[in-house]
């Protein structure tokens, strides 16, 4: 048998488990005297692409370096595949898989954010969303506490709401997401007074403004525009500061 299929014999029925590598591997050394040092899980996972094998046999979602969740043969999964070459300190995206389809990157998309289809940011909404409500509500932290994580959650109900894509370089450009061509930047708030900042040095670098708010375990759009429609803005030192209250007026206006 090959360890593909060694694999599957001692892990039927336990799809859907975390299990470790050393408890695997002495599951194969018991059964098949399997050698442990020839054994290499991430060869069979459906979120990890190594060189010099065939991206055709998968049955574990990679976890972390001692940890994968085997889930089997034909499994419906939807996530990124990531890369890591020798040599590179950073991972690479390489691909996806949405819904047990698969789907690898061209070469000049490799490690783009904004190769990503809709079903990647979807799955990452939710994700980021449990991971939110596990911060509230069992750790109890406060959510004006979470503002990257907040923050990107704003960015990724950016993207859904505009059916655009993730900037490549996020915080680096002015701008987070990009649709229909317009430069995108998206400034999320947990707060129902008081103002967002706008760097005075990037406000040439994006087109349109995009302010949410995160209030009762949901996030609403206070305002979305071309920057030439943002209300008044005050400078102080080298940011913009701009009323949510203000922006709030302006988006009513813009409906009537």
């Amino acid at each position: 048998m090959t360890i593909y299929e060694q694999l599957m014999d001692i892990l039927q029925g336990k799809e859907g488990r975390i299990l470790s590598i050393k408890e695997i591997k002495s599951k194969l050394r018991s059964k098949f005297n399997t050698n442990p040092g020839s054994i290499i899980l991430s060869d069979y996972c459906y979120n990890r692409y190594n060189n010099g094998i065939l991206f055709n046999k998968h049955l574990f979602v990679y976890v972390n370096r001692s940890t994968y969740k085997y889930v089997g043969e034909n499994y419906p999964y939807t996530g990124l595949i990531y890369h890591k070459p020798k040599g590179t300190v950073a991972e690479s995206i390489v691909g996806e898989w949405d819904k047990g389809e698969l789907h690898l990157y061209a070469k000049d998309q490799v490690g783009q954010k904004d190769a990503m289809g809709i079903s990647q940011i979807e799955k990452l909404y939710e994700e980021y969303l449990e991971m939110l409500r596990f911060e509230l509500n069992v750790l109890g932290c406060k959510a004006t506490e979470l503002r990257h994580l907040i923050g990107r959650l704003g960015e990724f109900f950016c993207v859904l709401y505009t059916k655009g894509s993730l900037a490549k370089v996020t915080n680096q450009q002015g701008f987070d997401v990009i649709s229909e061509g317009r430069r995108i930047s998206v400034k999320t708030t947990a707060q129902d007074t008081g103002f967002i900042s706008i760097n005075k040095n990037t406000y040439e670098q994006f087109d349109d403004l995009f302010v949410v708010q995160y209030k009762d375990d949901d996030f609403s759009l206070i305002f979305y525009g071309s920057k030439e429609e943002i209300p008044t803005r005050k400078l102080y030192g080298n940011h913009f500061e701009v009323g949510l209250g203000s922006l709030r007026k302006a988006s009513i206006i813009k409906l009537l």
